[in-house]
């Protein structure tokens, strides 16, 4: 079990009842407190979870930030940037907003692809389009611009970005990660296909990949499945293969796992970010933490605690 979850999975549904919607006019009320310490599994039952906000991103249209609500009471610089893309490369984010959320709770500012009041439509999978600058463009205007040093109080992290994606959107994430302002990336349900695809993407890009890398699956149910793993295998990069062998596509995002999505992606961005080695104790070696949850396998090469 994560250091996260003996608390997240109580917490969750009070921290997601503590987002606020843009224009609602509900406010909410944080204590006073550090960003989320370096954990062990003993910490596990004090794990802070913060209440999170969910709102415009100033300045950026075409996106929405979920961020900790109390950002007065953080340490300036203190928040690491994420930036994510939708699946399907879809324009809006609320069928991710319990793992958006549960990853903002855990002291992350995420920058989603699309609007704050935009909801989804239906897919068309031959038409869908990986649209990496806009992840790109979500990362430069909150390490950059005016608008979201005074949005996040300058408590964002300009030194600390990650880009994260599932299924299209984890093209998006591929994709964008080969930019130099990068030093993680995850990709949940997703890898390039044999033959470039979402626009032209191929794996031939996953040679400029440059920081440590993660690759979520589903088990043989998702149709990433097999993806997933010859794209691990093409990876020069530090990186970690990680299967939930009965989630299917979508359920670590927007299903019935989406607290253990979350808690699985912040515990990445911990260790890499923010070089937490309890967090990295949950992907690295034969008695790593996942390695020993039901139903999970994991590999990793080129990393070390």
């Amino acid at each position: 079990m994560s250091a996260r979850s003996m608390t997240a999975r109580t917490l969750l549904a009070a921290t997601v009842g503590a987002v606020v919607l843009a224009g609602s006019g509900a406010a909410v009320a944080a204590p006073t407190q550090d960003p989320p310490p370096s954990r062990t599994p003993s910490d596990a039952s004090t794990q802070t979870v913060l209440p999170t906000v969910r709102e415009a991103a100033d300045g950026l249209p075409g996106h929405t930030v979920y961020r900790p609500a109390d950002l007065k009471a953080l340490p300036k610089g203190s928040l690491p940037v994420i930036v994510y893309g939708n699946g399907a490369c879809a324009t809006s984010n609320l069928e991710a907003i319990t793992f958006l959320t549960g990853l903002a709770s855990q002291g992350y500012v995420v920058v989603a692809n699309g609007a704050v009041d935009e909801f989804p439509v239906p897919n068309t999978p031959g038409n869908t389009t990986a649209h990496p600058e806009a992840l790109l463009a979500a990362a430069h205007w909150a390490t950059e611009s005016k608008a979201a040093r005074k949005q996040f109080d300058g408590r964002e992290d300009n030194t600390r970005i990650g880009v994260l994606g599932h299924s299209c959107g984890g093209i998006e994430a591929l994709a964008a990660g080969t930019d130099p302002l990068v030093d993680a990336v995850a990709g949940f349900n997703t890898g390039y296909f044999p033959e470039p695809s979402f626009g032209g993407y191929g794996r031939d890009r996953l040679a400029d990949l440059h920081s440590p890398t993660l690759l979520v699956n589903g088990g043989p149910d998702d149709v990433a499945h097999q993806n997933s793993i010859d794209n691990y295998a093409l990876l020069d990069v530090p990186a970690v293969l990680a299967g939930d062998t009965t989630a299917g596509h979508s359920n670590l995002i927007s299903g019935t796992r989406a607290t253990t999505g979350w808690q699985v992606a912040a515990d990445w961005f911990d260790y890499v970010l923010r070089g937490d080695r309890a967090a990295g104790t949950r992907f690295v070696g034969p008695d790593c933490g996942l390695c020993a949850e039901a139903g999970w396998k994991i590999e990793s090469k080129g990393l070390s605690l």
